[in-house]
């Protein structure tokens, strides 16, 4: 792990702090020594000088004197950074307490190699045209110092990198103050360089290690866990002090490890040397014998295959593109070597990236998109293929379909459901419209969903209206509001839209949590069906879980669309104020209009205040208040606090069952493919029976293990109710039909309010959907649902997919109306965010009160943390002319053709029955190569030569090369073949 901390002080003294020593005497054996390209022209090398580094601390290189000079005439220069490179503490175990130099080598070679891709990053700042931009130099100046101890006197190897504030273009050139923020962007990246390195090289020493592929860690295998943790006292001085103060994140993480410091203690290394010793204890054997193995086993070269290294990069862009469409570099190549740690270095997975960028894969983005900065930011020619595929979609939609209803039948929907003058014009631009794909964008709460009853009622019985949504809630909201029928998007998308045709209404509520791959799936199912779609979001409130902000980026690329300006659900001047303001992105304003902001030192602190206020309301008003937190760590808090309250109060019972629950995992999509993500204790349910393996769907099977299989491939180990255990190898099936759990326990009592969490057609109950628990009899528990105020009997040790319901996540409650919210809102959460507090405070009708712990901070938070979501397009520069009327001039011809077929194919597919139609997809091909030829005739080679160009200098030579191509093409379809679910969900690709 790399930590890097502004130095701060005067040079002698910075100098002093690393040269000699703070809190124990030096040895002989802790090395200094200078890095970096600048050091090298200067001619330092080997061992520290400590008169030299107070120069370069105080910014004097030479004869020249960095810095600003000052009023009272002085040189202010700010010194550097102390990028502090930490070792895994099994590994200061073996290398300090068991004394294998061999270790502390391979410690000194792993930090250089993530010093030089740091190095990479140095950049500065210079005037252009008279604006002042960044340059990257990949220049730098440091001083690397190796101390043995922590400050509590631990075996503890790590290194301090001092980096200068100095950095010039080439070798005899100005020197310059740095600028770092691309640095420190890398820090993880670097870390995890770092780490790779010396897990590679300590393998090479004979040592076997054990690693967390998801964040990255590792530790020498057979060191003892309880050796680790008694060897690890300052680490857990920080950790007790971080969680009793709710500081989460590296930043936070600062102020405990300084709020924990203790007195100086001045002993010698040899004295420490001592103390270790006798602190073995029990472990001292165990320790020898690890040292022994790895020495038997001797030094060794470990070659890496190229095979092994293509896989690691490849997971790591589908893993990173899964989430967002624009990532930096460094990420990609952080979260593959995280993956393979031990198994691969940065020296590998490097060929793989060029070679990406070379064939176009790996596309550079230029422009700002989302909230993070992209030092380096790239997408790739799939994810730019999706989007591109959108503007494709929005083309072929104009005037393909006809009016819903008539001018006269709109108007009088319009009068009998009360909408106002801006609710008519939206109706009446859903009901006239001639466009197959038309949305409306709405400011919450301005009463989207009784527009679309309105519609229904106008339509009359020539449209069959079904409401869709990402969230089975959201999706039952608007169906019972609208009075139609509702379900999922992703019910939708696995039917493959059967059954439909051009009399169904496709009402998508919630459209800005739609991600790109669903978006275009719905488009597709549109389009070969006929079927209209109405997009109906706000791009303000809480976006995709997963990669792309398609209803964002539709609107740019021309999709019609009505506005609605004005919310209508506050019914008070102060919510309609904060409301407003946060939308404007005015968050002291909007806070200023809540009922209260309540702040408070820790997490914890701030939820039992909470609790304590919702405590304090009568049972009517507490039904009507809900409590919003913005992550599960966040909920289990407040659901444990309330439970307490309530037992107090008795409004629940005091005879508790303990019952086992199944909270989901977190694994991606692309994590489901790989054996190693898996752990002991994890349980695995199926939405399909495999009768080879003799998996039954919605079955539970525990994971014991990570084996291999005959051919040496990692598999998972799993056993099922009855004790048999199944090697199961996870590449070989749709991670989409794969559930993961934890399973956790829960206490529960009559009186208890619960949540479901999965959907599950067999109790017809939907996820998020809450209810009462009235009676409990073991784990047989009779549960009034809010929904209908049906009483349900439900055995819960069958039916585990459930939690305590008094806290919800705002991403849930998207989409539901309360009189008041409370709100918790941890500053240094990750999921505090612009966009998550605007959906939490338009949940209020009348009031919304807000914990957190600095009203100041949670203001500059949300400024800096929008929330929005990336978008490839938009990195790329290319929205404007790759909208339909960008490319209408180069792709009108083509789009007529495509119109005439998918009238064709529709009208086909109408005469032919259902049966006959299921019949044709069995006979898609389904081998390798069989798929691989289908690609290839499809439009999806065209969009690839088409992006490709997108890296031709020339613009006007790449537009009349994409003129020729489309001509070519026209006959072509669409390019969504290539983005079917087997595509994106089939393990084939990470063998």
């Amino acid at each position: 792990m790399i930590n890097p901390i502004r130095l701060k002080g005067k040079p002698a003294n910075i100098a002093r702090y690393y040269t000699v020593g703070d809190y124990y005497t030096k040895g002989a054996d802790e090395h200094s020594e200078w890095g970096g390209k600048i050091a090298t022209e200067l001619g330092l090398e080997g061992e520290v000088d400590p008169a030299v580094f107070k120069e370069l601390l105080a910014g004097k290189v030479g004869e020249q004197q960095l810095g600003r000079r000052r009023k009272d005439g002085n040189i202010q220069h700010h010194p550097g950074w102390d990028f502090a490179v930490n070792a895994p503490k099994s590994v200061s175990i073996m290398a300090l307490v068991a004394g294998d130099d061999r270790i502390i080598e391979a410690h000194e070679q792993a930090v250089g190699v993530a010093l030089t891709y740091l190095e990479e990053h140095a950049t500065m700042r210079h005037r252009v045209d008279g604006e002042v931009t960044e340059k990257t130099t990949g220049r730098l100046i440091w001083a690397r110092f190796t101390e043995h101890a922590s400050r509590e006197l631990d075996p503890h190897l790590h290194t301090h990198v001092v980096v200068m504030n100095i950095t010039d273009e080439r070798d005899g050139a100005k020197k310059v103050s740095l600028e770092t923020r691309a640095m420190f962007a890398e820090q993880m990246a670097a870390g995890q360089v770092y780490r790779n390195e010396l897990a590679h090289l300590l393998r090479e020493r004979g040592y076997d290690i054990e690693f967390d592929p998801r964040r990255g860690l590792f530790e020498i295998r057979g060191v003892p866990k309880d050796l680790i943790s008694d060897m690890s006292q300052r680490a857990e001085q920080i950790d007790a002090h971080a969680k009793e103060h709710g500081l989460t994140g590296q930043a936070a993480r600062q102020k405990s490890f300084y709020a924990t410091r203790g007195p100086k203690q001045k002993v010698s290394l040899e004295e420490l040397h001592q103390r270790w010793d006798g602190r073995l204890g029990q472990h001292a054997e165990t320790v020898k014998d690890v040292r022994a193995d790895a020495e038997t086993i001797g030094e060794r070269r470990i070659e890496v295959e190229a095979q092994t290294a293509a896989r690691a990069m490849l997971f790591g862009l589908r893993q990173s593109e899964g989430k967002e469409a624009v990532n930096n570099l460094g990420l990609l190549l952080q979260t593959a070597l995280a993956s393979h740690v031990g198994e691969v270095r940065l020296s590998d997975v490097r060929p793989g990236v060029d070679e990406h960028q070379a064939r176009a894969k790996l596309l550079e983005t230029r422009h700002r998109t989302g909230d993070e900065i992209h030092t380096r930011g790239r997408t790739s020619r799939r994810t730019a293929r999706l989007e591109v595929a959108l503007s494709d979609h929005l083309a072929l939609a104009l005037t393909d379909a006809s009016p819903l209803a008539s001018i006269e039948a709109l108007r009088d929907a319009g009068l009998a459901h009360n909408l106002n003058p801006e609710q008519r014009t939206a109706l009446i631009h859903l009901g006239r419209s001639e466009d197959r794909i038309v949305g409306v964008h709405g400011v919450a709460g301005s009463g989207k969903s009784t527009i679309i009853g309105a519609l229904r009622e106008a339509a009359g019985e020539d449209a069959i209206l079904i409401a869709l949504a990402p969230t089975s809630s959201a999706a039952a909201e608007l169906g019972k509001k609208a009075g139609i029928e509702s379900r999922t998007v992703a019910s939708l998308l696995a039917s493959g839209g059967a059954r439909l045709d051009e009399s169904h209404v496709l009402v998508v509520d919630e459209a800005g949590q739609l991600g790109n791959r669903q978006a275009v799936r719905l488009l597709e199912i549109s389009r070969t069906t006929g079927a209209r779609l109405l997009l109906i979001g706000d791009t303000r409130q809480t976006g995709a879980i997963e990669q792309g902000k398609p209803f964002w980026l539709m609107q740019r690329l021309g999709l019609p669309k009505a506005e609605l300006r004005e919310p209508i659900r506050q019914e008070t001047d102060k919510m309609t104020q904060a409301v407003r303001l946060a939308r404007l992105q005015n968050y002291d304003g909007s806070l200023s209009s809540l009922d209260k902001v309540t702040t408070g030192e820790s997490g914890e602190m701030l939820a039992a205040s909470l609790v304590a206020d919702w405590t304090r309301l009568t049972p009517e008003n507490r039904e009507k208040t809900n409590i919003l937190v913005l992550e599960n760590a966040t909920r289990l808090i407040v659901n444990t606090k309330v439970r307490e309250a309530l037992k107090t109060e008795g409004a629940i019972a005091a005879e508790e069952t303990r019952l086992s629950i199944l909270s989901p995992s977190g694994m991606t999509e692309q994590e489901k493919h790989f054996a190693r993500f898996y752990s002991r204790g994890q349980v695995v349910v199926f939405s399909r029976d495999n009768v080879g393996l003799g998996i039954a769907r919605d079955a539970e099977y525990k994971v014991v293990g990570v084996g291999r299989d005959a051919r040496g491939r990692q598999t998972v180990n799993l056993v099922d109710e009855h004790g048999r255990t199944i090697q199961w190898d996870p590449r070989l099936g749709r991670a989409s039909q794969i559930n993961v759990f934890k399973e956790e326990q829960r206490d529960l009592a009559a009186g208890d309010r619960i949540q479901w969490r999965l959907v599950n057609k067999e109790l017809d109950l939907k996820n998020a959907e809450r209810g009462t628990v009235e009676r409990l009899d073991g784990a047989l528990a009779t549960i009034r649902w809010d929904r209908d105020g049906r009483s349900q009997e439900i055995d819960l040790s069958q039916h585990k997919n459930w939690d305590h319901g008094y806290g919800e996540t705002v991403y849930s409650a998207q989409s539901k109306t309360y009189d008041r919210v409370y709100v918790l809102a941890p500053v240094n959460s990750p999921l505090v965010t612009g966009q998550n507090f605007y959906t939490a405070i338009t949940r209020a009708r009348f009031g919304v009160s807000l914990w957190t712990e600095n009203r100041q901070k949670l203001v500059e938070k949300l400024k800096q943390r929008t929330g929005e979501k990336t978008s490839s397009l938009q990195g790329l520069g290319r929205i404007d002319r790759d909208s339909v009327k960008g490319r209408s001039a180069r792709h009108t011809e083509r789009w007529d053709k495509l119109r005439a077929e998918q009238r064709a194919e529709r009208a086909e597919r109408k005469d032919k029955p259902a049966a006959q139609r299921e019949s044709a997809k069995s006979t898609q091909p389904t081998g390798l190569a069989e798929r691989i030829a289908d690609r290839a005739l499809s439009a999806a080679s065209f969009m690839d030569r088409w992006v490709i160009s997108l890296l031709d200098r020339s613009s006007h030579r790449g537009d009349d090369r994409e003129d020729g191509r489309a001509a070519a093409s026209a006959h072509q379809p669409p390019s969504e073949p290539a983005h079917a679910p087997s595509q994106d969900h089939g393990g084939g690709h990470d063998r």
